[in-house]
């Protein structure tokens, strides 16, 4: 079996631990597919697939921790993989559930599509009343439009 194939078996066990029921192995496992979507080895399929599955979590699971990890996860990948929109679009959609200190991740998330559709959602932040979500939309409006003003990912990350 070729390296490639033993992986993608590791990434169907991925995914059912992270539908474990224990937060803190979801949380692990969210931590693992980020730091192999930082190294870009996965075919991009392959990596919109994994970064599907941290959205899903990211938007409905109530386990903060877990959420900032798939979250950090997605942001990471969003730099090698310049992933579509669509994959992201549910965290658009889900936008004003997210902590501030989360909103980092999202808005870089958002932007890094160069997606206009990411404008107005970003946008809405511009007048948080938090100055470092104001801060991060009006990074995340420069990267929207051309201009990178995060110089890989999030200064968190």
């Amino acid at each position: 079996m070729d390296e490639y194939r033993q992986l993608m078996q590791q990434l169907e066990a991925a995914w059912t631990m992270l539908n474990s029921a224990d937060a803190r192995q979801r949380e692990l496992w969210a931590d693992n597919l980020g730091d192999l979507l930082e190294s870009a080895y996965l075919r991009h399929a392959d990596a919109e697939r994994v970064v599907g599955w941290l959205v899903q979590l990211a938007v409905t699971d109530g386990d903060y921790a877990l959420r900032e990890s798939a979250l950090h996860a997605v942001a990471a990948a969003a730099v090698p993989y310049e992933l579509p929109y669509e994959v992201l679009e549910s965290l658009a959609t889900h936008i004003y559930a997210f902590e501030p200190l989360l909103l980092e991740y999202v808005l870089f998330s958002l932007s890094a599509t160069h997606d206009e559709r990411a404008r107005r959602p970003i946008e809405t932040f511009l007048a948080h009343p938090d100055p470092d979500v104001r801060r991060d939309a009006e990074l995340a409006m420069s990267e929207l439009g051309g201009t990178r003003s995060w110089s890989a990912s999030p200064s968190a990350l």
